[in-house]
């Protein structure tokens, strides 16, 4: 009733911005609102993602016949084996070959890069799991996608790898510009890895066989009931220019990606009714304009379709949106 109440009051003032008074004439016609705002541009922010995520990217080259152990700067890991490489045509790769990788293991980076552990459930819901990390990779023979015959496997650091958690793709969209739903394929591994200096990293694993994004993550093991959380944005903003993000408060990533925007009401909302009351979080909405991001973050605790808005935004670069996001 409470977020019923509130929406009829949006629509209700909007209404009356545009009405005439009872004592003034009204032309016919377009009726103007002196205050209004018009539709902001979204090209920006639009190009901001591919813009976020193309310097992030690691590239190595290796021998395809003979595979290599890939270590990313961050921790991440890849391991191809030799002789798993091939053509299109079922010739193996005799020849250097590229591979390109991409890690992710703040919710900083996975918000200004517009991702999300934004996941498909048993009940084909969307819901955030908690993540220990994104990692994307590509492999290129003479520039064209190559054939994978073999098992290779994936690593993520995790100074705690004892709990049981699950592996998940993106098989809808594997691309780098891809807006990414995860999708479980089945379980990861607790692993130790040697870097090339002799130190140990422990983390999980898991195996795969094609290219594209890939996440170690868990389903949220959290009991209470759940609900929808709804955010206004400011005027001009809609899902065209914009997002809207829930950053759980977790040792965890676990960041919500707002998949829906009513157009009438002008709300965002994460759609499946999959956030547990009671959650604790930090209510981000972000857009760039001009090169420069246009940021408000606000610590919101979930109840029954809980309402947040937006009033105002402060300007950042990306590298400032990521420290500030890590900080809260």
């Amino acid at each position: 009733m409470k977020y019923i109440q509130f929406l009829c009051g949006i629509v209700l003032a909007g209404c009356l911005a545009i009405s005439c008074s009872e004592d003034q004439d009204c032309d016919e016609g377009t009726i103007e609102t002196p205050n209004a705002i018009a539709p902001i541009d979204g090209a920006d922010y639009a190009a901001s993602l591919i813009d976020c995520r193309l310097p992030k990217v690691q590239t190595f080259t290796i021998q395809g016949f003979e595979g290599g152990l890939l270590f990313g700067t961050q921790g991440g890991l890849l391991n191809i084996p030799g002789q798993s490489l091939f053509n299109t045509d079922g010739t193996i790769i005799d020849g250097e070959v590229e591979v390109s990788l991409l890690e992710m293991y703040t919710p900083g980076d996975i918000v200004a890069c517009q991702l999300s552990t934004n996941t498909r459930n048993a009940s084909g819901d969307i819901e955030p799991t908690l993540s220990e990390g994104l990692l994307f990779f590509d492999i290129r023979f003479n520039g064209q996608p190559v054939v994978i015959q073999g098992e290779i496997q994936i690593f993520i650091p995790e100074e705690n790898n004892t709990e049981e958690l699950l592996f998940f793709n993106s098989p809808s969209c594997p691309d780098l510009d891809c807006m990414v739903t995860w999708e479980n394929i089945g379980g990861a591994f607790p692993s130790e890895i040697d870097d090339p200096i002799g130190n140990i990293t422990t983390g999980y694993s898991g195996i795969t066989s094609q290219t594209g994004w890939y996440n170690i993550a868990q389903f949220n093991p959290d009991i209470n009931q759940r609900t929808t959380v709804y955010n206004v944005p400011p005027s001009g903003f809609d899902n065209t220019n914009s997002n809207v993000f829930l950053s759980y408060d977790t040792d965890k990533i676990a960041v919500s990606l707002f998949e829906q925007y009513d157009p009438d009401l002008g709300v965002f909302s994460e759609v499946y009714q999959e956030i547990p009351i009671d959650t604790q979080g930090q209510l981000i909405f972000v857009s760039r304009q001009g090169g420069i991001y246009r940021l408000d973050t606000s610590q919101i605790r979930v109840t029954e379709n809980v309402i947040g808005a937006t009033t105002n935004t402060s300007e950042f670069t990306e590298d400032q949106l990521v420290t500030l996001i890590n900080t809260l």
